[in-house]
């Protein structure tokens, strides 16, 4: 498969294309020079769209003031949560596999996970046209792609841990993921930030 056979086939068939990448020979300088390609170029990505949505001068007290002051203002924060986020997701893939008897590696699992957020460069670019064109539309694109990224993301699973069904991983890393919001934002609340509190009062 060529480089673009892969990018292609990532929307469509991305069970073939993980098994491939996950099976990859690579090293981990490799593996971390792409982590680091992926997470700068989606981080400048994020900054220039929201700049076209956001202004930098919005003084309104709302929820999303801290996302628009980090977007706007600090985007070599925004690279480091990238960077975190992405090996936040590939530990709790390799470890949370583990429980359930998984035998992945967590290089290899790290290798699809940077891949899927390869792709997502691609998937935000056209997400952003669409927003220009028709805002309604590209809501249910958002919930579309989430759902298409915890599917793939389930399938790495599968393919790296040698599980069976894609959809009971998928079921698993939906619950999982429910179980790790919350704990982080009852921490966000002992921390004193009182995230419901606040979704609450900008309803």
């Amino acid at each position: 498969m060529t480089f673009i056979d892969l990018i292609i086939r990532s929307f469509f068939s991305p069970k073939v294309v993980l098994d491939y990448v996950v099976k990859m020979k690579l090293n981990w300088q490799i593996v971390m020079e792409a982590v680091l390609f992926v997470c700068i170029t989606n981080t400048l990505l994020t900054h220039t769209f929201n700049s076209f949505v956001f202004s930098a001068s919005q003084n309104q007290d709302n929820l999303f003031n801290p996302y628009i002051d980090l977007v706007l203002n600090k985007p070599f924060v925004l690279a480091i949560i990238e960077v975190t986020k992405l090996f936040f997701i590939a530990i709790l893939l390799t470890y949370g596999g583990r429980l359930f008897s998984g035998s992945g590696s967590f290089l290899d699992i790290l290798k699809g996970v940077v891949w899927i957020h390869f792709i997502l460069i691609f998937i935000n670019i056209g997400l952003f046209v669409v927003i220009q064109l028709n805002i309604a539309l590209a809501s249910y694109l958002v919930l579309l792609i989430n759902f298409w990224i915890m599917w793939v993301l389930s399938e790495c699973a599968v393919r790296t841990h040698g599980f069976k069904s894609t959809f009971r991983v998928f079921v698993v890393g939906i619950l999982l993921l429910i179980f790790v919001l919350a704990l982080f934002i009852q921490l966000l609340n002992v921390l004193g930030f009182n995230f419901l509190e606040r979704v609450g009062s900008s309803a």
